[in-house]
């Protein structure tokens, strides 16, 4: 039938069939020595794979036919066989990828559902990832009736209602070994696809539901004899880490992510190590633990990349995020830079938050503040709404925004956006004792700053700036001793942290008038003058306290009431309306009703709509 080698005969009829795979997977269909005999026959030049039209042809011109367009013709029965051994490969092994696309020109709509079912978490991270969409939009949505996994799927492109499907895993350890024993890590692998859509969505809470279901399987699939059926595994714990980080929960993010390095060699996809790696860098950067986030650097250069995968970019993406933060905390010249090379806050990403908060701190750090607002309005535009909402986004965007607005002199709105916000690991009261601090009201900063010192939860950067706060405020008292103490811990965690950065979160003059007592803090001085890092926030600010009835009053007076209307609505004489306003207008430097209101708002003391 073929002008070809008898000793490649075989080879040839696979490879057409097969059509654009790794040379790799031959093995599985061929047999044993299929591999060094594809290869053998193309170095000698007997064949030529063109995988961008899914053809093989034979290198001389006698042999220039499609092998494959020949074989469909002249034996239809022995293509399909080989097609549905390919299928079926796919299938029952999770291996030969093109296993998806010989169920699709076999026509086989059961075999390919069957297949993207239980594989398409694999096909997904690999060089199918597009034939395995292609096929699931082609699908009929009956078929996913049996298939969870490809119920999964169609509620992830938009085909079924997310929440169509009941993520049903085994709820206790007897019931998840007896699963695992059973089916392996399938339904780990089906359940990966509801959680990331739901973290995509930002239904941060059913996410990390999915994630406490799943700890009995996860924990069945720990153990080492079971061999692939468990390789899922360290892919599982890094996309329950990156669920709990996106979710708030910094915590649990970081011990998902050990537990993912932990089992790092099962990674079934090449970039799980590496990617772990670089997760674990940036939590340990976000809690001021610089020499753990170099080391996991490290462990990610030394992991190797695979940018022949789409994923590549996102893990490219945080490790680009931490040695950014690396440069803003040390004040390294190369700052600017770094961040360039981040992803925009503004642009779609499960990571946007985290680049916002950089983003913010480099241009508070540069004296910017007007871009460091531009670029909260701008990322907050353009996410989707509930992303802003919930997770991680509720406490830091709120924190940011106390942040430009200490920078900025307006206290009052400073601690208004902390209000109801959940606290992340200590930075919500570093902010509201700095904040104090600078109006004056030093015993408060020292408590607020001191519940921070102490707690175990809070991150060491959180301590670091706390403790600074503390020496600035012990100092403003005339306590001179316990400035110079509270400094000296401060700036031994600031130089281990490499953060010279955090000394100009408190005013300067009061660091010059310690510098003589506090050990190395005048080489971190050193740092921000050869860089031209001033104070990053003023050196004092007016905070305008205002009493439980002048506040209701302002919320009145803001909703259009006429006096007489306000005094008969709270069972007063318009005589104490007028007073209380009276009131307002002094606290508030303004002389009419729509000053008070209008100064209110710029302040924080009412809702800064309009």
């Amino acid at each position: 039938m073929l002008d070809v080698d008898p000793a490649h005969h075989d080879v040839v009829e696979i490879i057409a069939v097969l059509g654009p795979t790794e040379i790799a997977e031959l093995d599985d269909l061929g047999g044993p020595g299929t591999t060094t005999a594809a290869q053998d026959a193309i170095d000698a030049g007997h064949l030529a794979l063109r995988a961008e039209d899914a053809a093989v042809t034979l290198a001389s011109g006698v042999r220039a036919a499609r092998v494959c367009d020949a074989l469909r013709r002249d034996q239809p029965d022995r293509v399909a066989q080989l097609l549905r051994r390919q299928a079926d490969l796919r299938l029952v092994s999770g291996r030969l990828d093109a296993g998806l696309t010989a169920a699709r020109t076999l026509g086989d709509l059961e075999r390919t559902a069957r297949i993207i079912d239980r594989w398409g978490v694999d096909l997904a991270h690999g060089p199918y990832a597009a034939a395995m969409y292609a096929a699931t939009l082609d699908l009929p949505v009956e078929l996913a009736a049996d298939l969870p996994g490809l119920a999964f799927r169609l509620e992830d492109i938009g085909r079924l209602p997310v929440g169509t499907t009941p993520v049903r895993l085994p709820p206790t350890a007897d019931e998840a070994e007896a699963e695992f024993a059973r089916n392996g890590d399938i339904r780990l692998r089906q359940a990966l696809l509801p959680l990331v859509t739901r973290r995509r969505l930002g239904r941060f809470e059913e996410a990390m539901e999915i994630v406490r279901a799943a700890a009995p399987l996860a924990e069945a699939s720990v153990y080492p004899w079971y061999g692939d059926r468990g390789r899922i595994l360290p892919y599982w714990h890094l996309q329950a880490g990156i669920t709990a980080q996106v979710a708030g929960d910094l915590t649990a993010a970081r011990t998902s992510f050990l537990t993912a390095w932990t089992h790092r060699e099962r990674d079934p996809y090449g970039f799980v190590a590496r990617g772990t790696a670089g997760k674990l860098a940036l939590v340990e950067a976000l809690r001021g633990a610089y020499a753990a986030s170099v080391g996991w650097l490290d462990e990610a250069a030394r992991a190797g990349r695979r940018p022949d995968l789409w994923v590549d970019g996102f893990v490219e993406s945080n490790l680009t995020a931490v040695r950014a933060l690396h440069a803003i905390d040390g004040l390294d010249r190369e700052a600017e830079q770094h961040v360039r090379a981040m992803p925009h806050p503004s642009q779609r990403g499960e990571q946007w938050v985290v680049h916002l908060w950089i983003q913010v701190r480099h241009a508070l750090t540069r004296g910017d503040t007007a871009y460091a607002r531009h670029v909260v309005e701008d990322s907050m535009a353009a996410q989707r709404t509930a992303l802003t909402r919930a997770g991680l986004a509720a406490a830091v965007v709120p924190l940011l925004w106390s942040d430009v607005h200490l920078a900025t002199g307006q206290a009052n709105r400073a601690l208004a956006a902390l209000s109801g916000v959940p606290d992340l690991a200590g930075t919500g009261r570093v902010l509201r004792a700095r904040t104090l601090l600078l109006t004056g009201e030093h015993e408060a900063a020292l408590a607020a700053a001191g519940t921070v010192v102490q707690d175990s939860a809070a991150s060491r950067r959180s301590v670091t700036e706390a403790l600074l706060v503390i020496a600035a405020a012990r100092h403003a008292t005339g306590d001179r001793p316990g400035a110079v103490e509270a400094a000296q811990r401060g700036v031994a965690r600031a130089q281990e942290q490499n953060a010279p950065r955090a000394l100009a979160t408190v005013p300067r003059t009061t660091l010059d008038d310690l510098v003589t007592e506090v050990p190395g803090l005048a080489d971190l001085l050193d740092v921000l003058d050869r860089r031209g890092i001033t104070d990053i926030y003023p050196k004092s600010v007016d905070l305008v306290s205002v009493t439980r009835r002048e506040r209701d009053l302002l919320e009145d007076l803001a909703s259009g009431l006429s006096l007489p209307e306000i005094a008969k609505a709270n069972f007063v004489s318009v005589n104490t309306v007028k007073t209380h306003l009276a009131s307002l207008r002094r606290k508030l430097d303004a002389r009419s009703r729509d000053a008070v209101v209008l100064r209110a708002r710029l302040l924080g003391l009412l809702d800064p709509t309009d």
